[in-house]
């Protein structure tokens, strides 16, 4: 048997004074698919979904939320749903949403019946790609991409008026604070002076290098999240000359953050991440692995929802006395591996918690995989690479790597397991193709015209 090279290491990193303080109370699975941002209006959690309608869950308890109600917004003309719904942002009892369709007023006067009454005047139809949104006192600011920031008076909140709009190359993220709106345009923040709302005057911008997902403002600090770039932090004191003080590259993609308690909550797509800066660093103090594509995040005091494509999950910050399993990923996909021979592929196993991590059992119920180097306890602050061989046999394969500890909020945690499966697999020749251009130019795409050139295909389907 013919079997690849690889390193067998234990590497334990015990440095770490102190856990990540991020326990899990409650795991949600709402009608509404592909989460994308998660508001709170009072008492109300607000979870648009870009299928399946809006959530809403009562916060009152918020360690436990409960589910109120489902909200599918219809179509024009009385038609079928399927609106997708990206952004929301309320105040009182409206709460005002951005849709493929307009931005869409929806009164919540009662939580538990929401009632959507229309959209604002001048969005729907217009074919605006809209984002995030901001609201101070009676001005609600909606980015709106090449289109621009879109201001609108809602005094009367069932029928906001245009006030006046910022040309932008791509608005994605806007941001009030005192009398300044912070945007987010493509890799520039700009600083706008909406003193006169009717007439906004830049008074500063500069580039960050990279798109800016989202912005957040405590204590005269500037959170900005950068994606693959992480987060930085600003010092506000002259807003026209933000002086950059630190920088934490997230191991995830930071999409999505929000302040509390003088911390910063940050959705990092397979990871929720608490940051802190303590006056010379932006020091990571909280950390979760999920696995779950974390597309948005919000807080009610320590309480930490977590808007996860799929998922709600309920997390609190605070200090974990116990054990407290983290893993570097949740699913283990080997490229394609000739019948006879094996491949290994490592996963990370960390403790972060204060107390010692207790291997209970492991195991794999399918003999094509075999773990190499079984877990073992690990002390606060200790890592353990484990590597798992897969050996080809004439089909496909999969199984889960189960492990079992004393970790009282993830007692079981499973790593999936993929080899050789049915259908295309990574290192295997991929075939010419052709496919019809439908947008962003005209034609055809023929994958042989690109030899030589990375290519990424991405396919979405509901659920």
């Amino acid at each position: 048997m013919k079997a690849s090279t690889k390193y067998i290491f234990l590497l334990f990193l015990s440095q770490i004074l102190f856990g990540k303080n991020l326990t899990i109370h409650n795991t949600y699975d709402p009608t509404s698919r592909e989460l994308l941002d998660a508001e709170i209006v009072g008492n109300t959690l607000i979870l648009p979904g870009n299928l399946q309608g809006i959530e809403f869950y009562d916060i009152s308890n918020p360690q436990t939320p409960v589910h109120l109600d489902n909200l599918q917004i219809q179509g024009g003309g009385g038609g079928g749903g399927n609106t997708r719904c990206y952004y929301a942002r309320g105040i009182g009892d409206y709460v005002y949403v951005t849709t493929h369709r307009g931005v869409a007023i929806i009164n919540i006067s009662n939580p538990s019946n929401a009632q959507h009454s229309g959209y604002i005047s001048g969005t729907q139809g217009n074919q605006y790609i809209l984002e995030d949104m901001d609201i101070s006192g009676n001005i609600l600011a909606v980015a709106a991409h090449a289109d621009g920031v879109l201001f609108y008076d809602i005094s009367n909140p069932s029928n906001p008026a245009s006030v006046s709009t910022i040309a932008t190359q791509n608005a994605w993220t806007v941001l009030f604070y005192e009398n300044l709106v912070y945007l987010g345009d493509g890799d520039f923040i700009r600083i706008i002076d909406v003193t006169n709302i009717q007439n906004p005057l830049e008074i500063y911008s500069w580039s960050t290098g990279s798109a800016v997902k989202d912005l957040s403002i405590d204590n005269g600090l500037l959170y900005t999240a950068l994606g693959s770039e992480g987060v930085t932090v600003h010092d506000l004191a002259n807003p026209e000359f933000p002086i950059l003080l630190g920088n934490n590259n997230t191991t995830g993609l930071a999409n999505r953050i929000q302040m509390f308690n003088g911390r910063c909550a940050v959705s990092d797509w397979d990871d929720v991440e608490i940051l802190e800066w303590d006056g010379s660093q932006l020091e990571l103090v909280g950390f979760k692995a999920n696995g779950r594509r974390t597309m948005a995040i919000n807080s009610s005091g320590n309480y930490i929802y977590s808007a996860e494509w799929m998922w709600l999950q309920v997390f609190e910050y605070e200090e974990i006395d116990d054990a407290d399993i983290d893993i570097s990923s949740w699913e283990l996909n080997y490229p394609y591996v000739e019948n006879g021979d094996s491949y290994t592929l490592t996963v990370d196993v960390t403790n972060n918690g204060n107390s010692t991590l207790i291997v209970e059992d492991q195991y794999i119920s399918n003999t094509d995989f075999q773990i190499e180097n079984p877990l073992q306890n690990l002390g606060p602050g200790e890592t353990q690479a484990v590597n798992v061989v897969y050996f080809a046999d004439a089909g496909n394969s999969s199984s889960g790597y189960i492990i079992f500890t004393n970790d009282p909020d993830e007692p079981q945690i499973t790593v999936e397991l993929n080899g050789n499966i049915d259908g295309i697999n990574i290192g295997e020749p991929a075939p010419d193709f052709e496919l019809d251009i439908i947008a962003n130019g005209s034609g055809t795409f023929h994958l042989s015209d690109h030899l030589g050139q990375i290519v990424v295909l991405a396919f979405f389907a509901p659920g």
